[in-house]
């Protein structure tokens, strides 16, 4: 068994290298332009023995997609990591679609050629709209089932990865492959450098450090929070399952106001400082899912959010030198 990661010095991409690794699985890790900070922190933290490989990788290239496969012929499953986030998407629509719906395809092609036992790719909450008054209140958990049309979407990234789960379910009819697929909420931890929810991370890393952070909503906005290495999770153990009964899943989460988020945040930081901006709009996200499904599926539950927050605030604070708190 070798697994491909694309996206692999990414945010969540790291933590799949690192997990995977760590059950003394053979990876090659791809990436764009792979980070080598990120990698020199995946050296760190690699087990004696582990077998890790990178590779230079642009999914929007058929045939740099091609090489990655001709070097390593014996790939078994793939982490499809690689994409741009909903920020960048915006500020160059064309480029967004060559790798976010072509590379997507590319990659699908790879699957099908070499009959990768299954590959597992990022979807996201965003596939549900840009509201929970679409599906009622926060006490309403979306389930895989419910759906939003595309006059109720705020982020062509979300409409991409509708179209993303769409064709993927024509490969496995056509091809008889196994794909499946993950819809995470805010994914948060120290570390993320890019996208359009940068303060999933200032939230606490911020504070962590002893500094002030605002964040851009109301204090009374609703949003699911999982922490990035139970994401990171769920999909090693997605591509790991025997049988799977449908190709998308929730990632779940727990969801929680701002001003409850940064009370959180105080319990290990007291004089955190945590300012809101209540003229802005709320996130346009939905803020609950369920995630219930992918809980049987994998065996794995999420840890609880202060948990997450916890183990965030103390990378942010190693980072910088200073003790755990």
């Amino acid at each position: 068994m070798k697994f491909l990661v694309t996206g692999a010095t990414g945010f969540i991409g790291a933590r799949v290298v690192a997990r995977l690794l760590h059950r003394g699985t053979p990876v090659v890790a791809a990436d764009l332009r792979p980070d080598p900070a990120v990698q020199a922190a995946l050296e760190r933290e690699r087990p004696a023995g582990a077998e890790l490989t990178y590779a230079s990788l642009d999914v929007s290239d058929a045939a740099h997609v091609a090489a990655v496969f001709a070097e390593h012929p014996d790939i078994t499953h793939c982490v499809h990591l690689a994409y741009l986030m909903s920020a960048e998407v915006e500020a160059d629509q064309r480029r967004g679609a060559e790798v976010n719906i072509v590379g997507m395809a590319n990659m699908f092609d790879a699957a099908a050629r070499h009959r990768l036992r299954r590959l597992v790719f990022a979807s996201s909450e965003t596939v549900y709209g840009a509201s929970q008054a679409v599906y009622g209140g926060s006490d309403h958990a979306v389930t895989e089932e419910e759906y939003c049309g595309p006059e109720d979407h705020f982020f062509t990234y979300g409409v991409m990865k509708l179209l993303n789960e769409f064709v993927a379910r024509k490969y496995v009819q056509r091809h008889g492959i196994s794909l499946a697929c993950l819809r995470p909420p805010v994914v948060f931890g120290h570390g993320r450098k890019r996208g359009a929810v940068l303060w999933s991370e200032h939230f606490a890393s911020y504070p962590a450090v002893g500094r002030p952070v605002t964040l851009p909503f109301p204090p009374d906005t609703y949003d699911s929070w999982i922490y990035k290495d139970d994401c990171a999770e769920q999909f090693v153990r997605l591509a790991l399952a025997p049988e799977l009964e449908r190709l998308a899943f929730n990632c779940g989460g727990e969801t929680v106001s701002a001003a409850e988020l940064a009370d959180i945040v105080r319990r290990f930081l007291p004089e955190a400082q945590i300012h809101f901006e209540p003229e802005k709009p709320k996130t346009p996200l939905v803020d609950n899912t369920d995630g219930s499904r992918l809980a049987r599926a994998i065996d794995f539950r999420p840890r609880p959010l202060a948990e997450g927050v916890h183990l965030h605030i103390n990378e942010a604070r190693a980072e910088a030198g200073l003790p755990p708190v």
